[in-house]
């Protein structure tokens, strides 16, 4: 990479448990003393961001997924009226972050959610930061939609999973970070949570496609693909494929910030 950079900011995808893979990989960053100027995330990249901006290290905030209530599966899809309660991730974002306010962020963030009343996509960086990162995760079909003002939102990663352009800055590097790796598998679709979860894979990977471009450093590892969105009992597993992915591009990082 010719060009040199004042700083960088990252682009976090979603991927349910995958996510996970991020905080490993900032962990890896904050070793070695390289710090974001700004996050944005869909879905897990949004709770991962917005636990790191809030001043969470890595290892916090993995104890803050790995508590057992959302360990469970069921837990998460705790049944109203159909669909999932995201009550126990509420719990833990306002019992980790403390607040529920953008301007109380070290660093600036934005939070991919999907509009379901205008059948878009936006990005959030005001207003109550709980209900954002929450809205954010929340996967359609499988859970409540959360609303906010006039509208009800779902999952960022429906509509924008890896929100990159949105990064763009003079002098910035932007790094996107995919926990998701869509490859051939040998799955028999023969259940209905399979069948969502893969058909969901399919849809926001296409809106990954769009925003690569805008990334100066892309990262997707193969090792990700045997992980599955409500595989949080292999937390510790994922978070060390992050780690070990990010000492494969900090040479690369660090090149790309020194000052010429």
């Amino acid at each position: 990479m010719a060009t040199s950079f004042n700083g960088f900011a990252l682009s976090l995808s979603g991927g349910g448990a995958r996510g996970i893979f991020h905080a490993g990989f900032l962990h890896a960053l904050d070793e070695a003393g390289l710090k974001p100027n700004a996050i944005a995330g869909a879905s897990m990249g949004a709770i991962v961001g917005a636990f790191y901006a809030a001043g969470l290290s890595p290892r916090e905030m993995l104890k803050a997924i790995k508590t057992p209530d959302l360990m469970s599966v069921h837990s998460w899809i705790g049944l109203k009226g159909g669909l999932g309660s995201m009550k126990v991730l509420r719990e833990q974002l306002n019992k980790f972050i403390g607040h529920s306010s953008f301007d109380k962020l070290n660093m600036p963030l934005l939070v991919s959610v999907s509009n379901m009343n205008a059948g878009k996509n936006e990005l959030l960086n005001s207003g109550d930061l709980i209900d954002a990162v929450v809205a954010s995760a929340s996967i359609p079909i499988v859970f409540m939609p959360v609303k906010i003002g006039d509208s009800y939102y779902l999952d960022g990663g429906l509509t924008l999973n890896l929100p990159a352009k949105c990064l763009e800055k003079k002098g910035q590097m932007i790094i996107g970070l995919d926990s998701n790796f869509l490859g051939e598998n040998e799955t028999k679709y023969t259940s209905l949570l399979p069948v969502v979860e893969r058909s969901l894979h399919m849809i926001v990977h296409n809106t990954v496609r769009d925003q690569m471009e805008n990334c100066h450093i892309y990262v997707s590892t193969k090792k990700m693909r045997d992980f599955s969105t409500f595989d949080f009992d292999k937390a510790n597993e994922i978070f060390e494929i992050g780690y070990e992915t990010a000492q494969e591009y900090i040479p690369e990082i660090k090149k790309a910030l020194k000052r010429k």
